[in-house]
């Protein structure tokens, strides 16, 4: 101990616990506020996700969730829209640092409609807004879409992506490859404009008119596909926005909300066999660590080999290279073995550790030679001495090892990519590495990826950390 006990209530005492406590307190908030922030982010959009706060302010603020909606809506924000609205106003971005100014405009609005003859002609020119959306030709309407609805719809049409495939003039992998950006530039305005004529140009009409479905199905006011207005916002919108807002702002918000996890829990979960291959190599892998690096620690300290220390160094300068230099060499290794695409190359270049091997050696070092003697004594041989003595006394250690194992097996991405690009063998942790960089444009979505990734290391964490703390103190205290 730093302090004796009697020495606490000395003032120079209690100013060193002081500064170590808010030390530990400033090293806590540095550890819990970026989770937070990832956290907060999962469930941001477009509105929000540039403010990186651990805590939605659309929570609490009713301005801040109204806009929120509003830039549902509109990607792109559109002058005119809202009536008081500064011109100087560009982009959302823009808008969501404006804090003053968006409670000066969208606060008025919405009390307004407290008064009841405000809330009647609000309501009807929403309902002739909606009534103008239904009425509108599909073909000259624009559909600000939301690209996590994109895989749902597709999927639910064609079934299958070999028929999809077929139909279709471009090729894609899987569902979530799949993208209208082309079809919602489509000028159709132009006088000089020809309509395409293609499956995918049909199913980006259906697609835009299943908006409109579900708006009249949900009881909406508006939806993300609208009437072409060449004269810039209509003046009803507005109402319908307000109305929507007011009779399912709620429902809006957390539908948007945890719409990222669902598209995640799609992308990672259901597709392919990720979730079930990551489980049979954390498994293959925490088995193999805790048979491999036992058995040879045990063999370095208990026969006295000539050569312990050389072969000791030879495991510790393993650690010197990092993973990027041994990758090519394993690689052409794993290939000429015959193992590409398999449990197996994931798994052997990770079974043993020169680091696990070290720390057990000199655990082993320490226990009583007399245990040793005694077995013998009895008639034990050395695999029975290993499994009822050596093994249970190092249970913490071997609960660090088994953590290294999982964390190491369940975050490799770069070496299971390299040695498994067959789809059928990727893991969450490839998976995870595709969707980063295929909904790069939603970046919110690739946040709740994230917090859904990391869940499992951190139940393991928590519900494990008192064996963990043994291993960690108990090699010290040797």
């Amino acid at each position: 101990m730093v302090v004796l006990p009697s020495e606490r209530r000395t003032l120079k005492a209690r100013l060193f616990l002081g500064t170590v406590y808010s030390l530990l307190i400033l090293g806590g908030a540095t550890m819990v506020l970026p989770f937070m922030v990832m956290v907060s982010s999962s469930f941001a959009g477009p509105w929000d996700y540039q403010r990186h706060s651990p805590a939605l302010r659309a929570l609490w603020d009713r301005n801040d969730r109204f806009m929120r909606s509003v830039a549902s809506y509109h990607p792109r924000y559109v002058e005119g829209l809202l009536p008081g609205a500064p011109t100087t106003w560009g982009s959302w971005i823009q808008v969501a640092k404006d804090r003053e100014t968006v409670d000066r405009v969208v606060g008025p609005l919405l009390d307004g409609l407290s008064d009841p003859a405000a809330l009647a002609a609000a309501k009807a020119g929403a309902e002739a807004f909606r009534e103008r959306i239904l009425a509108a030709d599909i073909r000259s309407t624009t559909c600000n879409y939301d690209a996590r609805d994109v895989p749902a719809f597709v999927k639910a049409k064609y079934g299958s992506v070999e028929r999809l495939n077929d139909e279709w003039p471009v090729k894609y992998r899987g569902f979530f490859d799949v993208s209208f950006f082309a079809e919602s530039k489509a000028a159709f305005w132009y006088r000089g404009w020809k309509e395409p004529q293609d499956a995918k140009w049909r199913t980006w009409l259906e697609f835009k008119d299943s908006y409109r479905k579900r708006m009249v199905s949900d009881g909406d006011y508006l939806c993300r596909t609208l009437p072409y207005s060449p004269g810039g916002a209509d003046p009803d919108e507005w109402k319908a926005l307000a109305m929507q807002f007011r009779e399912h702002g709620w429902r809006d918000f957390f539908r948007s909300a945890f719409a990222n996890y669902s598209l995640v829990g799609s992308y990672l979960f259901v597709r392919g066999r990720a979730f079930f291959n990551t489980i049979i190599l954390v498994a293959l892998s925490i088995l193999a660590a805790l048979t491999v690096n036992p058995l040879a620690a045990y063999a370095l300290s208990r026969f006295r080999l000539r050569h312990t220390e050389g072969i000791i160094l030879f495991l510790l300068a393993t650690m010197a290279f990092p993973a990027a230099v041994t990758a090519i060499p394993g690689f052409l290794l794993i290939r000429d073995l015959g193992l590409l695409n398999t449990f197996a190359a994931l798994v052997l270049p990770t079974v043993a550790s020169g680091m696990s091997i070290f720390v057990l050696k000199g655990f082993f070092d320490a226990l009583p030679r007399e245990l040793y003697e005694a077995a013998a004594i009895d008639g034990a041989g050395e695999l029975l001495i290993f499994r009822k003595i050596t093994l249970p006394m190092t249970t913490p250690i071997l609960a660090v090892n088994a953590l290294t194992a999982f964390v190491t097996a369940y975050n490799s991405w770069a070496w299971a990519f390299l040695v498994c690009q067959k789809e059928s063998h990727w893991t969450l942790a490839v998976w995870m590495y595709q969707m980063s960089q295929n909904f790069a444009g939603q970046p919110w979505c690739v946040m709740a990826g994230f917090v859904l990734v990391s869940i499992p290391t951190a139940a393991v964490f928590l519900l494990c950390q008192k064996v963990i703390l043994r291993g960690v103190v108990l090699p010290s205290m040797k």
